[in-house]
């Protein structure tokens, strides 16, 4: 079995991804965007072709220009973890081709694997159906055991995205007998249910396995269930006050660990933009980067976002900028 990596610790950042005006990946943005990151500190990974970088308006010829790039990269300096899932634009009424599908995520959790990630990612499968007489249930054994067996020498994690359909929602016996597959070594679920967390991570103790809360604004609660890193805006944004949750909850500092948590959740409640506001930041402090980002289209499921306005970003910076002096 896999043992958990080190790396599942802390703020695992979704990276936002840095397109050019025509909605081109930009390599040489996506690197200084990277630098810019790793230079502030308090980031144990980073998670490429995430949720917040867009993951649904990517090709598969995207997936591994981002990859090639981001790899060699950061080689030597962070773990870097790749989304490896088939390609889908979340559309439920246009799902792709199941074989097609599965044989994407294996080729490219091959590919990510060959240029040295550290980790592939999988959502759960909700773009396929189950096969005539297949349960859900045997869907998403059968999907994740395959990806498992195409790289068995690397870790791979499972991503729940914010909205799943509930019939692929992982449950306590689901995520039981994930667990048990030799190099799945950790999942990350979208959700601000602490009752539903809770019971998640106890069904998997004792395990080798990682629980990875998806939104920070509970990582304290996820701390006392037993979980050690999370993913979520603010891991990009403010790492440094997410690390100050976790040190504070070793070290057995409850109130300091609650007012950690209380500065994570401000930083979430009041952010107007949190994709646009980090771009805007690297530019400003020496990292030029653009705002432009791939257009939802005609996808009923996906919004295009609104840019932040001038003085939304200078509000939300001073603010940001007061808090996190207090953890740097």
């Amino acid at each position: 079995m896999m043992t958990v990596p080190d790396y599942i610790r802390g703020s695992i950042a979704p990276t936002f991804t840095v397109f050019k005006d025509d909605g081109a990946l930009d390599d040489a943005g996506q690197r200084r965007f990277m630098d810019f990151l790793l230079a502030r500190g308090g980031i144990s990974a980073f998670f490429v072709r995430s949720g917040m970088g867009q993951m649904y308006a990517f090709d598969k010829e995207d997936v591994k220009q981002i990859a090639r790039n981001v790899c060699p990269h950061m080689k030597g300096k962070a773990p870097v973890l790749i989304g490896c899932s088939g390609i889908w634009d979340r559309n439920y009424d246009r799902r792709p081709d199941p074989d097609v599908f599965l044989s994407d995520a294996i080729e490219l959790s091959r590919y990510a694997a060959d240029l040295g990630a550290d980790g592939v990612v999988h959502t759960m499968p909700e773009a396929l159906r189950p096969r005539e007489g297949e349960s859900v249930d045997g869907l998403i054994m059968r999907y994740f055991t395959a990806v498992c067996e195409a790289v068995p020498q690397t870790p791979v994690l499972i991503y729940q995205a914010p909205n799943t359909r509930e019939e692929y929602c992982v449950t306590q016996e689901r995520i039981r007998r994930l667990a048990d597959l030799d190099n799945l070594v950790g999942m990350k679920v979208s959700s601000v249910n602490g009752h539903y967390i809770f019971d998640l991570i106890r069904a998997v103790r004792g395990k080798t396995f990682g629980f990875i809360v998806g939104a920070e604004t509970v990582f304290y609660a996820g701390l006392v269930a037993g979980a050690r890193a999370c993913i979520g805006q603010g891991a990009a944004l403010n790492p440094q006050i997410i690390q100050a949750v976790l040190d504070r909850f070793l070290e057995g500092d409850i109130e300091g660990t609650a007012q950690a948590q209380q500065d994570v959740n401000e930083l979430v409640n009041i952010c107007p933009n949190a994709v646009d506001f980090m771009k805007r930041y690297a530019t400003e402090n020496g990292y030029p980067v653009g705002l432009y980002a791939r257009p939802a289209g005609g996808n009923p499921y996906i919004k295009d976002r609104v840019l932040m306005s001038d003085t939304e970003y200078l509000a939300y910076k001073a603010r940001y900028e007061e808090l996190l002096e207090r953890y740097m």
